[in-house]
């Protein structure tokens, strides 16, 4: 949770407390991530869905077909919505 909040400071210029909290202000701070993107903040998920049983490929910090897949896998496993976004709803579903 302190990397996801500190990528999100760092990033996106998010004022957030580091506090390895999944509160209200870091909820409203999540961004939404896709194929394509790429940092820290994409290696976080990468790695949280590696740990939850979905294989990401290579955590490389690159958004790319492995990571989407697994991502979707993840998103229907949850049954949350299965848009191949990294959203609020799924990095709530991840962390909370």
């Amino acid at each position: 949770m302190k990397g996801l909040q500190t990528e999100l400071y760092k990033q996106f210029n998010k004022r957030l407390v580091v506090d390895g909290k999944w509160g209200p202000r870091t909820k409203t701070a999540i961004v939404t991530i896709k194929k394509g993107a790429a940092g820290n903040i994409t290696w976080i998920l990468q790695a949280a869905l590696y740990m939850e049983g979905f294989n990401p490929g290579h955590l490389d910090g690159e958004f790319g077909e492995k990571t989407e897949a697994a991502l979707f896998k993840y998103q229907k496993a949850s049954r949350i919505s299965a848009d191949k976004l990294a959203g609020q709803e799924t990095w709530n579903e991840l962390f909370a």
